[in-house]
């Protein structure tokens, strides 16, 4: 590559970089909800920019949702694994669902 055509790629990536970066800052989260199901029933949806803690009732137990800074993860969970607490913090950037099969209860983003 001759030194004009890198001087235009990575003027052209910075670009791509500041355009990203304001978007983030000037887009806010509104109308981002956690959708939380027991077997296929919604039986709670929490506004992810309202901070709290929620229990919720599954077929093996009882877990606790907690939603804090435009994040969640279940902190408690009455099952033989533990695997949704290990899980951690989920947002909207690093969507992942958590679903615990013995509970049967499932935990996704809904957006209006």
């Amino acid at each position: 590559m001759k030194k004009k055509e890198i001087v235009i790629l990575v003027g052209m990536m910075v670009l791509v970089g500041i355009l990203y970066l304001t978007s983030r800052y000037f887009i806010q989260i509104s109308n981002i909800y956690v959708v939380v199901k027991h077997k296929d029933d919604d039986v709670l949806t929490v506004d992810i920019t309202k901070d709290g803690e929620y229990w919720i009732s599954g077929s093996y137990g009882r877990l606790m949702l907690e939603v804090k800074d435009s994040k969640w993860r279940i902190t408690n969970e009455d099952c033989p694994n533990h695997i949704c607490s290990s899980i951690g913090w989920v947002n909207t950037d690093s969507y992942f669902p958590i679903i615990c099969l013995p509970n049967e209860v499932s935990v996704t983003l809904k957006d209006d």
